[in-house]
């Protein structure tokens, strides 16, 4: 029967799409809303979109002029994204091609619609009907018509956004025409059927649209899947991305299965995208450098992110517009509940659904504005870390500032106009990066704050009227207010960078330098020097507190006081009634211009910020650089007439100190040199200690600065090859460092020939996983001579045809350089390369040598062929200068039975526990990593660290402050329903039993709010300020504890954990515990808070939405274990993969001259590039996760704030009480969808806690003091030193190394210590400093059991002076003395006494007579002293501590052969009334010794004076000298010793 009327009736038809269309005004007939909808959404929109469409179709096919294709390229330049997959390295995956009937239906149900619409059209026509409804039918024909034929002729691959645009404003129409039957009087099921029809169509089409993918390219062949199984051999799965995967996330699903079933480990992971790879990022960037080399480093990061940040500040713009919505929505809803009208609550209902769906619209636009913004930040941040690496391996090594060492006296700028260490580097990457990214990441809200006021005070005086203007006066004064607080915010940022900069490197030098601060027993006043630099900046921190603090208090009270002012204004001076609606529209207006307020200023802070975090990385970034040739990163090839040649022309050189003084010239010039290496030979570089050797070397690899001249040298294709005198090694297998990727990789038979030529078979035999032992940083499980032969090794695999050679056979016996000469250079390895061999066995190398130099003083004073030196009589005056003498050995002697007389060094020390402990070689552990939830210990540390009272004073404020903004809102209310009422006295429920009607007297109303708005602002500033100071001290308390703790840990600890994992502790996990925990704890706290005391509310108000808000809670529980469990997992991934990436940052910056020596600089930067993609891709699927987790909650957020309006709606509660609910609604919303994220956000920053918790564990050394105090005098010179039935084990599972050792050294003797490797002479040595503790007998020196001392006291008067040197950045001062113990009169003794001084003669001759300039000479932990020199600053530094106890271990290996015996005479004359005990690596050292010690097994195998031993039959030592080739020479020096 209806369908009778529709088709006699067209009007009602014509309802069936608008409704009634006319209404007769004033005389006439307007358009009424219906009408204006026909035209504009029926009409127009549509045929807009179809419009636009057919123009872009139309211009992409159209060819241009080329100046109108240019003008819109550049137009277009900002929206196109920065990366192509035409750059990525990687090579493309498969074309994504949709299923044919995709593209099929769309065509089909589009030429249904344009069917349907000409019918309509034709029966229009045949009825009559009016020229709107035709247009509507004529348009609807043509634009779907367009649509079926757009799809026929070019079926969509990717998700075609302008027809789902087309298909979106369709149904937008039919669900307006649903809103118009619900209006209509009576039941239409006929019109309901039509519509719903309508409506299933487009819907239906956009679905299908959406179901493309949003790449028709995969950018690589391993792109996961929605079926796969996640894996770090597949990346990530957003590139396969559909359009609804994407808006929902549902793509990164797969890593929840795994989540749930059990812990995320590293295979489980995707890979990164090669869109987000750090290859092709940073290829991109110097691809762009190329292009524009005159642009800075910013100008590249905002290009090459500026689609990005458009899409940030166009998605933040609808934020700030449709972010208004709600509060206008509330004000009609309250004001529809406050009139009578029947038909008000049904307009209440209308905006109630309105609000629903501008929240809703958040949740998407958040979503992707939240991947965009994070792709931002990724992307910046990996292109900082890059360009800062890249900077590395081409700056140059410049030495640190002079200075004192006393960080206290360092001025302001101290950290700026250093050059950067390795602690502030890290500091760069780890703080200054981090700064600059997070500017990228929230780029928008510096646009967004002025709109949202702009809105929010246009808003406002609607609402309010002028009284809104007292508002933005009080904005004004806290602008004002907020201006110097501002400024000295910005000075102190600046400090506090210094000031951590500072306290890194002392970190960094501590940890680098700790055994031989434990040789001396100085780490614990070295950790005192890094506590009080700590200290020093944690007062800056101080500082910074303080001035947040008051800032808060500012933008924390202006929502309050600009409500208060208004208020007054609106109530007292223009005499207006503060109704529900107004009173709480205007507190949600205010409470909105908080967060633009707060940000505002806060933006412009951390902008600031970020620009002091860029001149830092800029001026890193202008630090000079090694030459181009130097460095194959930047090296062209060179010209055809140098090619092969090797050498200087009228070149001179000079160390860099940075910064350079004016009045402190260079103390050392090398040149002008004029040398041509001869090809394919090998030369001889000699010359006394200091005269230049190893700086030549440097200056022919480019690392010291050229003042004139040239150097030719090419080392492309990794033509170079370079031995230092301090070799280094990298934390790898001993396979790996041999074979340093060389293009021959694992060649058998020339890796075994190179083995037997450097004389490692023996060594290698003697480790259980032979080559394949890992060596432990800075080699420290090796002996010095290993370290040597296996930098020895690497130079002679490598492909180079040049060899640079600093030294080697210093640190091995005479009979091993015998070996190294006869089989390293002259075999056959040696053929036809170029040797530049510097060195003092002259007379050993001369039959295998084509070229002699000989320097003194940085200049050349001989140069040429042998021959020719020989024929003009030179050559034997340069054998007697500088030559180590020794005999030949016997041609027939084997040399595979060398002697084991090379003693073990320090590192040694836990060499055979780990051996013992895995034969697979492998040496570090992997850095442990928590699985689980964050116990409940580590909370409680936390908190034990920041005071527990502090914490209850927390928790109470907390609580405090939800009762006062609830009771705020609840007065609000009572407020405006006062106006209501007529009685005088109004009951408020609240303290006061009465007030005045706010008719007659409004100003007790006003009072009361003033002190619930100063009780919320003080109670929120004391609750800031209490965390500030919880905070403060669970920071510095955790730092002393994890300081203290490391610096008390046993050396072999150090053996198993990298530097740069330790470091990561006292930076990203501390910067964590610092500055992110007190925020996550704050945010968890109050959501949880929020939460309770919300649903609490709402309940009370409504109690039959208790229900629904159980379901509510079930939902967001039921979503929240998956996140929990896969965030959680990934955090710490993300945490503990950091670490390799500074280690090996660590190890890098160490061994730069060898890196560029060898033109590695490529794989190291491809290396770094691995690290941060494995430490990105965790992070990256983090926020994909938390992306998955946002979007649910901000739509259920949006259901709970539309289902509690309507229930409150539907109970019919008075405006006041809907208000409250309507404001807790929002609450509960954003507690419940912040909830989970903060809880799992603490939990994820308690991580930070838990890594330190985990060092808080170490096993320690003894203490450093105990009761028993030694006397002053304590060892005297004429004390014993009695060692009593000593055992020693490395653990008390492994069997004993020493084995009840009993001997007693007389006072003043001089004893040397002998034996094959692994005899125990290192052991011995180490026990006597308690580095290795005894297991049973007993040390007794001076007649005090050493067991019963504290550490400190005894190690700080027995003094061992090692063939390994620590230095530390500062001055010649600061290392001999960095306590100030002693006079510049006593260290400069020192320095003569060891004769440094007249090394040291270019400096002191242009300086002050007496030297002081010389000892404030800068230097660094590896600069521009050679291993000679560096070894006699520390033999002065010994003899400045005048100790009676004195170890030695091979203390001169690398001093010329003068010097030593002149170093010799020093040790036996100031040790005069010492005991001295020598570790002895060459027999001929310790002959003239009173007693010589023989250890074998850990037993003492002979004790007695040389020449008894000697003459021994078969006794050890007579026969180890019998196999040494210094035999003959042996004897004489014993008999005229004991002579």
């Amino acid at each position: 029967m209806e369908w009778q009327i529709l088709l006699q009736n067209p009007k009602m038809l014509r309802g069936a799409n608008w409704t009634l269309s006319y209404t007769e005004l004033d005389g006439g007939i307007q358009p009424t809303l219906p009408e204006i909808r026909t035209v504009v959404l029926g009409t127009i929109i549509p045929a807009a979109v179809v419009a636009f469409t057919l123009t872009y179709d139309f211009l992409s096919t159209v060819h241009l002029p080329k100046f109108i294709s240019g003008f819109i390229r550049f137009l277009r330049a900002p929206f196109m994204n920065f990366i192509y997959l035409e750059d990525l390295e990687e090579e493309p995956g498969e074309q994504q091609l949709p299923p044919l009937w995709k593209s099929r239906l769309l065509a089909i149900l589009s030429c249904l619609e344009a069917i349907g619409w000409a019918a309509v059209f034709a029966y229009n026509e045949f009825l009559g009907a009016e020229i709107v409804e035709n247009i509507q039918a004529g348009v609807g024909f043509l634009t779907w018509s367009y649509a079926f034929f757009r799809v026929l002729a070019k079926p969509p691959v990717t998700p075609p956004y302008l027809l789902i645009i087309f298909y979106m404003t369709h149904a937008l129409v039919v669900v307006m025409d649903i809103y118009g039957l619900f209006q209509m009087e009576g039941k239409h099921v006929g019109l309901s059927v039509i519509a719903a029809l309508r409506l299933a169509v487009p819907m239906f089409l956009t679905w299908i649209a959406g179901t493309y993918p949003l790449e028709p390219i995969l950018p690589a062949k391993n792109v996961a899947s929605g079926s796969d199984i996640p894996s770090n051999t597949l990346a990530m799965p957003e590139d396969r991305a559909t359009l609804w995967s994407w808006c929902t996330f549902s793509f990164v699903e797969p890593i929840f299965g795994i989540a749930n079933q059990r812990t995320i480990n590293e295979p489980d992971v995707w890979s990164l995208s090669p869109y987000f790879t750090h290859k092709n990022l940073f290829n991109k960037y110097l691809e762009y450098c190329q292009q524009h080399p005159t642009h800075s480093l910013l100008r590249f990061l905002i290009v090459s992110n500026s689609l990005d940040l458009i899409l940030d500040v166009a998605l933040e713009m609808w934020s700030a517009f449709v972010g208004f919505v709600p509060p206008y929505c509330l004000q009609r809803i309250l004001s529809a509940l406050a009139d009578p009208a029947p038909e008000a609550r049904s307009t209440a209902y209308v905006y109630t659904f309105v609000m629903f769906l501008a929240n809703l619209s958040f949740a998407q636009v958040d979503i992707n504005q939240r991947w965009y913004t994070r792709r931002c930040y990724e992307r910046t941040r990996g292109q900082l870390f890059c360009a800062l690496h890249y900077k590395a391996l081409k700056r140059r090594d410049v030495g640190s500032k002079a200075g004192s060492g006393d960080d206290k006296k360092g001025d302001k700028d101290e950290s700026e106009n250093e050059s950067a260490d390795l602690g502030k580097i890290v500091n760069l990457m780890q703080g200054d990066a981090y700064s600059v990214a997070q500017r990228f990441w929230d780029f928008s809200g510096i646009f967004a704050s002025p709109v949202r006021l702009t809105i929010a005070m246009v808003f406002l005086y609607k609402i309010l009227g002028w009284s809104s203007f007292a508002g933005v006066a009080v904005i004004l004064l806290a602008y004002i207010l907020n201006y110097p607080l501002a400024k000295y915010s910005v000075y102190i940022t600046r400090q506090s960078w210094s000031a951590r900069d500072r306290r890194m490197k002392l970190i960094n030098e501590l940890f680098q330098n700790i055994r031989f601060l434990k040789f001396y027993g100085w780490e614990t006043r070295w950790t005192q020097r890094v506590r009080d630099s700590r200290e020093n900046e944690l007062k800056w921190r101080v500082r910074e507190n303080i001035v947040s603090t008051l800032i808060s208090f500012i933008w924390i009270w202006i929502p309050s006081a600009t409500a208060l002012s208004c208020f007054l204004c609106y109530t007292l001076i223009a005499k207006e009634k503060l109704t529900v609606s107004k009173a709480f529209t205007s507190v949600a207006l205010f409470s909105q211009l908080q967060g633009p307020m707060t940000r505002l200023p806060d933006e412009v802070f951390a902008y600031l910020r970020a620009y002091v975090s860029m001149k830092r990385i800029q001026q890193f970034l202008q630090e000079p650089e090694v030459p181009d040739w130097a460095c194959s990163l930047k090296a062209t090839t060179p010209s055809p007439d140098d090619e092969g040649k090797v050498g200087f022309e009228d070149a001179a050189f000079e160390w860099d100190v940075a910064p350079k003084s004016a009045d402190l010239p260079s103390r050392f010039t090398l040149g002008p040199l004029n040398i041509q290496f001869p090809k394919g030979k090998m030369t001889l570089v000699s010359g006394a200690t200091g005269s230049g050797k190893s700086a030549m070397l440097a200056a022919l690899l480019g690392e010291m600065h050229a003042i004139s001249g040239r150097v030719i040298l090419n080392k492309l294709g990794h033509q170079v090859a370079y031995c230092a005198q301090n070799p280094w090694l990298e934390h790898a297998t001993i396979r790996d460092n041999i074979i340093f990727a060389s293009k021959f990789g694992y060649d058998e038979a020339r890796y075994n020939a190179v083995i037997e030529a450097c004389a490692l078979t023996r060594d290698l035999e003697i480790f259980e996983a032979g080559d394949m032992t890992e060596i432990g940083e800075k080699g420290i499980t090796l002996s010095g001579g290993q370290r040597a032969r296996i930098a020895l090794a690497r130079a002679l695999y490598s492909q180079a045809s040049c060899i640079l050679l600093d030294d080697p056979l210093a640190a091995v016996d005479m009979h091993t350089a015998q070996h190294l000469v006869k089989n390293v250079l002259s075999g056959d390895l040696a053929r036809d390369r170029t040797i530049i061999l510097v060195t003092h066995h002259i007379s050993l190398c001369l039959p295998v040598a084509t070229y002699l130099v000989e320097l003194s003083g940085g200049r050349v004073i001989r140069q040429g062929s042998i021959e020719q030196l020989r024929s003009q009589g030179l050559l034997q005056k340069v054998v007697e200068d500088e030559d180590i003498v020794e005999d030949s050995i016997p041609s027939d002697e084997p040399t595979k039975e060398e002697p084991e007389n090379q003693a073990d060094l320090i590192g040694d020390v836990g060499q055979n526990d780990v051996q013992k402990k895995a034969a697979n070689g492998k040496l570090i552990d992997a850095e442990a990593r928590a699985e689980g939830r964050v116990a409940l210990s580590t909370y409680m540390t936390y908190i034990k660290a920041a005071g527990v009272f502090s914490w209850i004073l927390i928790v109470f404020l907390m609580v405090f402050l939800r009762v006062v903004n609830i009771g705020s809102q609840f007065y609000l209310a009572k407020w405006g329903e006062a106006y209501e009422r007529t009685e005088e006295l109004i009951a408020t429920a609240i303290p006061w039993e009465k007030l005045p009607n706010p008719n007659a007297n409004v100003i007790p109303w006003l009072f009361i709010y003033l002190f619930i708005s100063l009780a919320g602002a003080l109670s929120v500033v004391s609750f800031i300020a209490v965390g500030y100071y919880s905070s403060l001290q669970a920071s510095r308390t955790l730092f002393n504890s994890m300081l203290s703790k490391l610096a008390g840990a046993p050396t072999r600890f150090y053996d198993i954990t990298p530097i740069g994992r330790i470091l990561n502790r006292f930076t990203t996990d501390l910067n964590c515990i610092d500055y992110a925990l007190l925020n996550s704890v704050r945010a968890a706290m109050s959501g949880v808070l929020n939460f309770i005391a919300s649903i609490g509310v709402i309940i009370w108000v409504v109690p039959s939405f208790a229900p629904f808000a159980a379901i509510t809670a079930w939902l967001y529980i039921r979503l929240a274990p998956s996140y929990v469990q896969a965030s959680r997992d990934l955090r710490r991934l993300e945490s503990i993969s950091l670490s390799p990436a500074f280690a090996g940052f660590d190890e890098l910056l160490r061994g730069l001259p060898h890196v560029r020596a060898f033109a590695m600089e490529a794989r190291y930067q491809n290396g770094f590039y691995k690290k941060v993609d494995k430490f990105q891709s965790y992070d990256h699927v983090y926020w994909l996760v938390a992306n998955w987790l946002m979007w649910r909650y901000d739509c259920l957020g949006s259901v709970i704030v539309f289902i509690s309006t309507a229930f409150a709606l539907m109970n019919g509660v008075n405006d006041g009480l809907a208000a409250l609910v309507i404001v807790q609604a929002g609450v509960f919303a954003e507690a419940s969808r912040q909830l989970v994220r903060v809880l799992a956000q603490l939990e994820l920053d308690a991580n930070s806690v838990e890594r330190v918790v985990e060092y808080l564990e170490v096993a320690q050394e003894a203490p450093a003091v105990t009761f028993v105090k030694p006397p002053a005098y304590w060892p005297s010179s004429n004390g014993e030193l009695v060692v009593d039935n000593l055992v020693v084990k490395y653990a008390p599972d492994l069997p004993a190394v020493l084995h009840q050792l009993s001997f007693t050294v007389r006072a003043a003797e001089k004893v040397g210590v002998v034996g094959r490797t692994g005899s125990g002479k290192s052991t011995l040595a180490l026990s006597l400093l308690r580095i290795v503790e005894a297991s049973g007998g007993r040390i007794l020196i001076d007649g005090i059991d050493i067991s019963t001392l504290g550490l400190d006291d005894l190690r700080t008067r027995v003094t061992i002076i090692s063939q390994d040197v620590s230095l530390f950045s500062g001055t010649i001062r600061s290392n001999l003395d960095p306590f100030n113990e002693h006079t510049d009169e006593e260290c400069w003794e020192v320095l003569e006494r060891c004769h440094l001084t007249t090394i040291l003669k270019a400096a002191t001759d242009q300086n002050k007579p007496d030297g002081k300039l010389a000892l404030d000479m800068p230097i660094s932990q590896t600069g521009s002293l050679s291993a000679g020199e560096r070894q006699l600053v520390a033999m002065a530094r010994a003899l400045l501590r005048r100790s009676n106890v004195v170890i030695l271990d091979e203390a001169t290996s690398q001093i010329d052969t003068d010097l030593d015996d002149q170093i010799q005479r020093t040790i036996r004359e100031e040790f005069k009334g010492s005991i001295v005990i020598t570790i002895a690596h060459r027999l001929r050292t310790v002959l003239d010794y009173d007693r010589i010690l023989v250890l074998g097994g850990g037993e003492i195998l002979e004790f007695d004076s040389p020449k008894t031993l000697l003459n021994k039959s078969g006794g050890v030592f007579r026969e180890m000298c019998k196999a040494s080739a210094d035999w003959p020479m042996l004897q004489l020096i014993a008999e005229a010793s004991e002579s």
